[in-house]
């Protein structure tokens, strides 16, 4: 994958293949920041995209790289990402922006400690299994939320504005049925558990809830909606499918 050093932001990887229609930007911990380059557009093109988009990267660059540094000072520790749900004393787990730890207490109700992105979870010792499971999957959904509202509102606002799409309200939620919905007034919610799936997964979910802005059913003119928006959303869909909307 090529690269290019630009200034005041630093390594930006670009990411060109067949079926890349859109020039868009992405960034994600662990995987740093890239563009999605389309066939034909030229050097010149891209950096102009970049530079237009400076004052999103300044401002979000800095919540990607604090969660590297503290993976990198964890680096060698057994680890569980996108599950959530890993109660074993001392390990950790990943999630987008945070890492989570759990540790045991002699306090008779658990707590956490949060310090930068890295998040202590305190059980009560003598819990059984069941117990702890139900603990951190509380808690889970509490970060997950938190998130969702770090992540999400720019994700869907920048989509809405390229595709041309209006929506009233955006809200998160813990959905055990679906992983998005939109209503007839156009108030998309989304599922927090979101949090646990790749980055372009929860893309296409936000399209998919975008296209109902125009198209309220799944009929064929919705999916051409989707397709024309998400060239390789059947790729996508068949993903999501691999994940449960519920904890």
């Amino acid at each position: 994958m090529q690269a290019i050093d630009f200034h005041g932001i630093g390594i930006i990887k670009l990411r060109q293949t067949g079926n890349i229609k859109y020039l868009t930007l992405r960034m994600a911990p662990g995987r740093g920041v890239w563009v999605n380059v389309p066939r034909g557009v030229s050097g010149a093109q891209v950096a102009r995209f970049i530079d237009a988009n400076k004052e999103w990267l300044t401002k979000n660059l800095p919540k990607i790289q604090i969660h590297d540094n503290e993976l990198s000072d964890n680096a060698g520790t057994d680890t569980n990402a996108n599950t959530g749900t890993d109660t074993n004393g001392g390990k950790l787990v990943k999630t987008k922006l945070h890492t989570l730890q759990v540790e045991q207490t002699k306090e008779k109700k658990p707590f956490y400690q949060l310090k930068d992105r890295l998040v202590t979870v305190f059980i009560p010792e003598n819990t059984d299994k069941k117990g702890r499971d139900i603990i951190l999957k509380n808690f889970s959904l509490i970060l997950y939320r938190k998130e969702c509202d770090i992540l999400l509102p720019e994700r869907v606002k920048e989509f809405a504005g390229k595709f041309g799409f209006n929506y009233k309200k955006l809200s998160f939620r813990n959905n055990v049925s679906n992983w998005g919905s939109c209503t007839y007034d156009n108030k998309i919610s989304l599922n927090i558990n979101l949090m646990r799936v790749p980055d372009e997964v929860i893309d296409y979910v936000i399209i998919h809830e975008l296209c109902h802005t125009v198209e309220k059913n799944h009929s064929p003119r919705f999916w051409k909606l989707v397709e024309e928006r998400c060239p390789d959303y059947k790729r996508k869909r068949a993903e999501l499918k691999k994940y449960s909307c519920r904890l």
